[in-house]
């Protein structure tokens, strides 16, 4: 088995240092070598190591600067960082190629909701929702949205839709501070019971 995949096989096995040190050797020799900077990066990010992993982002991107995979990950750190401005920079360069990128609009919806851009955020769940009306994920960030945005009948309506996809949303309803003031609400109870 070659190096690259002696390190992804330590990643998966969530060795993550492990795989690092393996990912170094390749890049000893290889300084260039993109998909170990790329899974170094990511082998970093799962260590919270945020800006050493965005230094190998920047580092393949200057070699190949279109790669959606790597922009996704640089995306994921933003937000995970709360560099909601650089993440939906990137959102918007490539959905502006393809706007139906659909992990760079859930990236971009739950970003524009951390932002309380609700309307623009439930604008992109209804895009989702149109070509994924299963997504109890999305169905549920809508459902949300709404409550915010004060349209209590669609926040109900829109919660029962992803509690019947995904069941296990009721225990997330119920224990979501978000959701409180529902919690001796019938029609709220009915739906996460």
């Amino acid at each position: 088995m070659d190096e690259i995949n002696l390190g992804n096989e330590l990643f998966l096995e969530k060795k993550f240092q492990e795989a690092i040190k393996k990912y170094d050797s390749i890049l000893e020799k290889e300084p260039n070598n993109l998909t170990a900077l790329n899974n170094k990066g990511y082998s970093l990010s799962k260590l919270k190591k945020y800006s050493e992993a965005l230094s190998c982002y920047d580092k393949f991107l200057q070699e190949n600067p279109t790669d959606k995979t790597v922009l996704i990950n640089k995306i994921s750190i933003y937000r995970k960082t709360s560099e909601f401005k650089k993440a939906i920079e990137i959102c918007d360069r490539l959905l502006n190629d393809n706007p139906d990128e659909f992990l760079v609009l859930y990236h971009k919806l739950r970003i524009l909701k951390k932002l309380a851009r609700f309307k623009e955020s439930n604008e992109i769940c209804t895009k989702i929702i149109s070509v994924y009306p299963e997504n109890g994920e999305v169905l549920y960030d809508m459902a949300s949205n709404f409550l915010k945005l004060g349209n209590i009948e669609q926040f109900l309506n829109s919660l029962k839709k992803a509690v019947i996809v995904l069941p296990n949303l009721k225990n997330k309803s119920k224990q979501n501070k978000e959701f409180e003031n529902f919690f001796s609400d019938e029609r709220f109870m009915d739906i996460v019971s």
